[in-house]
């Protein structure tokens, strides 16, 4: 029987976070590890990746076939974000135990809601397409 392989891509510092495996729209399991193989029949599949906040998913249709090595490949579109994040929490810290000039003050704060208010809307723009994945077969040896 063939064998779909899903693996995540994710960074060495970010912590293993489950993710659920749903198959034409049944739910298969909750993935903890980086990598899982799932036995199934050869044919056509829907395979949706979700976050445990349920909202934030993406789709790979899939065509499983015999005798080639079968790989969904997911990972995160946030990297430039959580980048900007970074910034901004060591930010937060420093105005914790500094006073920020008047002009730095009002830059930061506008820096800081507005890149909130953006982030929020790009997380909504892409809650039903929020992993990029990637379907590859390659030829059993």
């Amino acid at each position: 029987m063939p064998i779909l392989e899903i693996q995540q891509k994710r960074s060495k510092l970010m912590p293993r976070i489950p993710h659920l495996i749903f198959i034409n729209n049944q739910f298969l399991g909750q993935m903890q590890a980086d990598n899982v193989k799932i036995e199934l029949p050869a044919g056509e599949y829907d395979i949706r990746i979700q976050s445990l906040i349920k909202w934030f998913s993406s789709i790979q249709h899939v065509k499983i076939d015999c005798n080639v090595k079968n790989i969904l490949t997911f990972g995160d579109r946030e990297k430039v974000w959580d980048a900007l994040f970074v910034v901004d929490i060591i930010g937060s810290i420093v105005k914790l135990f500094f006073t920020l000039p008047h002009p730095w003050e009002l830059i930061y704060e506008t820096f800081s809601w507005g890149y909130l208010i953006l982030w929020l809307v790009y997380e909504w723009a892409i809650r039903k397409r929020y992993f990029r994945t990637e379907f590859a077969q390659y030829k059993s040896k």
